[in-house]
């Protein structure tokens, strides 16, 4: 592989969509093979219906350990659009109607980059895995105290690194070694 390739933003968004899939549903599937007996599939619940939704929703929609249960978006009509595609039965317009409404076991975040400490710990505090989109914070007090929320409450906390490492960054659109 030329670990020089460039690739487009819309490629590496794709690209990195399917390693985010694959990073989110991983724990998931390691435990789910070390309990054969449990069929259960991870309910998902997504915030953030704009267009890095769209790099997960189409993997996930097809991952077959997955149901997605909810949308949730500030702009309604952009959850219900998500909801239409990918054939999700809830759609939210914030993350408070969310967590009262449908069950589910793992939020994905994938909302703007300023709401994701104050979005992850209402999750963290509602009992909630959260895989983050983007840092899951914008300081590094409010990542730690989202870390220590999560391992004082048994959760898993992931978070993405695809904004560091996106085109729109790095140098000419290069990815480096």
């Amino acid at each position: 592989m030329d670990t020089n390739q460039t690739f487009s933003r819309k490629e590496f968004l794709y690209r990195t969509g399917l390693v985010g899939a694959a990073s989110i549903l991983a724990p998931f599937s390691i435990k789910a093979l070390d309990n054969m007996q449990s069929q259960r599939k991870i309910k998902i619940g997504i915030i953030g219906c704009g267009s890095v939704s769209t790099q997960y929703l189409p993997h996930l929609s097809k991952a077959s350990h997955v149901e997605l249960v909810s949308a949730c978006d500030i702009i309604p009509e952009r959850a219900r659009i998500r909801a239409e595609e990918y054939n999700i039965p809830n759609q939210y317009d914030s993350i408070e109607k969310m967590l009262a409404g449908a069950p589910f076991d793992l939020l994905v975040n994938t909302t703007d980059m300023q709401e994701h400490g104050r979005l992850n710990k209402i999750a963290l505090e509602a009992g909630k895995n959260v895989w983050s989109e983007k840092p899951l914070a914008t300081t590094y007090a409010e990542g730690k105290a989202l870390l220590d929320l999560a391992r004082s409450k048994n959760l898993r906390l992931w978070g993405a690194p695809a904004v560091v490492n996106s085109p729109t960054i790095c140098l000419y659109g290069t990815i480096p070694n």
